[in-house]
């Protein structure tokens, strides 16, 4: 249990056959070595074959830059036509998650308010939109039959509040989800940053990307770029450095950290993530990082501020 963790890292650190010394220089190695090294420099090319700076935002926003009253996105889920294999508390579970790491970055709050039998409205206008956010499993047809997942929007122009946002899953997906459901989580990850009215990015290295869109595993862990769409729009969380950490390692050091897209939560001080697959730990507490590995002692990383030009320059 992590309680039982964070009692640890109270006592005083004990020799380990994985030492800090051996998971800095294995990190380090990583960091030179792993998926990220080619994109480690300033610039990449988008799918144009441009050069752009990834440190830069590069999101795509409304002109109107609407935003949602309070801060705060109340929504439900509509389990009708849900596939087979897929239940409602696996979908609850899985929405959540995805609000979460929005809020792990910006100062923005999904509240879930539970199922309805309201149905999301593809072919609502401003006039007769029920200003009522649904989740919900749609047949998608003509233009948008190609797409796994599709948001529609609504916001006043006087005041440019959001009223309304509705997330259609396609059900011709339903079968390929119910074999991936991380898979599906990665979706709503997307899908969720289309409810907070941001459109796709123009930065290959984010999950707003659409051209061509990124895989599922890739779509699990937000970047730097979409970091930056929803703090230009919400300012950052309170903890926004540590989640892009944790994001940048989860995705470089998976021998580590696994599965990707863990969710990050706060007892007692410590900001942290648990990831069963590898059966530990990282955290944060007063600006320190910490790792504490399966069968071993608390880890101490360094600061917030030591990780973070390699977050940053890997693109988190």
């Amino acid at each position: 249990m992590f309680f039982k963790a964070l009692c640890h890292w109270a006592t005083p650190l004990r020799r380990t056959l994985f030492t800090r010394a051996a998971l800095l220089t294995s990190l380090a190695a990583l960091s030179a070595h792993g998926a990220f090294a080619a994109d480690s420099s300033p610039n990449a090319a988008d799918y144009d074959g441009k050069a752009i700076d990834r440190i830069a935002p590069r999101f795509v926003l409304s002109a109107q830059r609407p935003l949602w009253p309070n801060a705060q996105i109340n929504y439900y889920y509509n389990p009708q036509d849900q596939p087979a294999g897929i239940s409602t508390a696996d979908m609850e579970g899985l929405l959540r998650s995805a609000a979460r790491k929005w809020e792990n970055v910006c100062n923005v709050r999904f509240n879930y308010l539970g199922t309805t039998a309201v149905r999301p409205n593809l072919a609502a206008t401003f006039e007769t939109t029920d200003r009522v956010n649904v989740v919900g499993w749609e047949l998608l047809t003509g233009s948008q039959a190609q797409f796994s997942g599709y948001v529609s929007w609504w916001y006043q122009n006087q005041g440019n509040a959001m009223i309304d946002a509705d997330m259609f899953l396609n059900i011709s997906g339903g079968a390929q989800f119910a074999r991936n459901k991380p898979g599906l989580g990665a979706l709503l990850t997307h899908e969720m940053g289309h409810m907070l009215a941001i459109s796709h990015s123009n930065v290959q290295q984010s999950v707003m990307f659409a051209e061509p869109y990124n895989d599922f595993t890739y779509q699990a862990t937000l970047r730097g770029d979409d970091a930056a769409a929803c703090t230009t729009m919400y300012g950052p969380s309170a903890k926004i450095d540590a989640n892009r950490i944790f994001n940048w390692t989860e995705q470089t050091f998976t021998q580590f950290l696994s599965p990707v897209g863990s969710t990050s939560q706060d007892l007692e001080g410590y900001h942290y993530r648990f990831y069963p697959s590898t059966n530990s730990y990282i955290a944060e507490r007063n600006g320190v990082l910490y790792y504490l590995p399966v069968g071993g002692s608390v880890i101490t990383l360094g600061t917030v501020t030591q990780f973070m030009p390699s977050a940053s320059g890997a693109g988190f």
